[in-house]
């Protein structure tokens, strides 16, 4: 009785794995898969990737924002979710693989000389030859033949006849299967790079030290610089930079568009260049009297440090910059439009008398448009001096190296697939009065044209 239920027991799990394996199996998963990694890789074109949350409230709106972060569409290739498909794509490529790799390998790897004439005369190539000597001549001819044409022979002598089993090109058979081995390891470097790596921009402005945390150390350009043409066009722009590990620099180089920084396995690329959109190295302000109009002050302030206004009460101190103000009514957030300097703001903290009297935002574009009730001055933006920064974009893609070998591979195995093929020839010689009888059959997987002008070129060497 214990016997029998565990014989139930064993029935039932071989059951339940049979469906897993037929499920990841399966071509509709694949399919499936597929549809949603085609569908992710339309959004992530679609929805530009990397940007700040401000951007994206402005350009799609709060609503649309949420489900934007929530399923990860502002990353689309570093999600979770795209590197669960990649992943289910290569287990279902793999479990398929197991499937057709036996009977490949078998056809691959088998010499088959236990057959009769009867099976030669049943492949679509055949033929019978009357060969006018005994069977040991006819034997040395045929492999003399074959030799000649590059194959493999095994023979098999017989009380009554002889075998002959003959093929070339055996790799041919494995060319798909190279093929798909490939695009499993590309698949895994892809899943490796998703998971685990990263991609962004960042600008960085000469003399500032930026940690990177995927690689635990930090890295500051020293110094920016452009090189023009003649005519002032920009020719090319460069960024001489440092990398600064435990403390001491360990390495220095100057990298340009299609030279990068490598170091750690991060890869720092030179991208673009321009005025920073969120800090000033100066900010002029015009102060005037509001009752006579008088310009009182025209002062330089230094970002984010507060001065003292010769002959006044007042002490003032820019705090912020944004190179494109914009304001979202719904969030109530304010934010950078663009990096470009289409309206410049700078909010400026007004000291009067010691006192915190108002931290207005006030505009380049649009003097004096919101009067500061409290003081006796309007505060007019009227200049800035913004720094330069070095736009770099930042990779970490630890998958790489298996994309490589996975793409070599792949290459490889289409050169297999497209130009080898596997040939096989089947040859029994049989005795016949003062003659042999020599009854020829072969297949080809691929090029069945090409061998039939070989089968025949065989047969006229007779």
């Amino acid at each position: 009785m214990e016997t029998l239920v565990q014989t139930e027991v064993n029935t039932r799990q071989r059951g339940v794995l049979s469906k897993v394996y037929d499920f990841f199996s399966s071509v509709k998963l694949a399919v499936v898969v597929f549809f949603l990694l085609a569908a992710g890789s339309i959004s992530g074109t679609l929805i530009e990737q990397g940007l700040s949350p401000q951007e994206y409230i402005a350009n799609h709106g709060e609503k649309w924002y949420y489900w934007i972060n929530l399923l990860s569409l502002n990353n689309v290739y570093h999600s979770w979710w795209f590197s669960v498909l990649l992943a289910l794509l290569a287990l279902n490529l793999a479990v398929c693989l197991s499937k057709r790799l036996p009977t490949i390998w078998k056809a691959y790897y088998v010499v088959d000389t236990d057959f009769t004439h009867n099976l030669v005369q049943n492949f679509k190539n055949n033929t019978v030859i009357q060969y006018p000597s005994g069977m040991e001549e006819a034997r040395g001819k045929v492999v003399d033949i074959l030799k000649g044409k590059k194959y493999k022979i095994w023979t098999e002598n017989n009380p009554n006849d002889i075998t002959i089993f003959a093929a070339k090109g055996r790799i041919g058979r494995l060319g798909s299967t190279i093929g798909h081995i490939s695009i499993f390891i590309i698949l895994i470097g892809a899943v490796l790079s998703s998971a685990i790596g990263f991609r962004g921009f960042y600008p960085f402005y000469e003399g500032e030290s930026v940690f990177i945390p995927e690689g635990n150390f930090y890295v500051m350009v020293e110094k920016f610089w452009i090189d023009y043409y003649e005519n002032g066009g920009v020719k090319d722009y460069f960024s001489k930079m440092s990398v600064i590990d435990n403390g001491k620099k360990v390495f220095t180089k100057t990298i340009q568009v299609n030279d990068p920084l490598q170091y750690k396995g991060v890869w720092f690329y030179q991208s673009s260049y321009g005025q920073a959109w969120d800090r000033l190295d100066k900010a002029f302000i015009r102060i005037t009297d509001k009752k006579s109009g008088r310009v009182v002050a025209d002062e330089a302030l230094d970002f984010r440090k507060e001065k003292l206004i010769a002959g006044t009460d007042l002490r003032l101190n820019a705090t912020n910059f944004l190179s494109d103000f914009a304001y979202d009514s719904e969030s109530k957030q304010i934010y950078a439009k663009s990096g470009e300097q289409n309206n410049p703001a700078a909010e400026l903290e007004i000291y009067e008398g010691g006192e915190l009297i108002a931290k207005p935002w006030i505009f380049y574009n649009y003097p004096n448009m919101f009067p500061i009730e409290k003081s006796k001055y309007n505060f007019i933006l009227s200049g800035y001096i913004a720094p330069q920064y070095s736009g770099l974009q930042i990779a970490k893609d630890p998958g790489v190296n298996l994309v490589w070998v996975g793409s070599f591979t792949l290459m490889g195995g289409l050169f297999i697939s497209f130009f080898i093929f596997h040939r096989r020839i089947w040859i029994k010689i049989l005795p016949s009065e003062r003659s042999s009888l020599v009854y020829i059959g072969g297949l080809t997987n691929k090029d069945t044209i090409g061998f039939e002008k070989e089968m025949k070129s065989i047969i006229g060497s007779f």
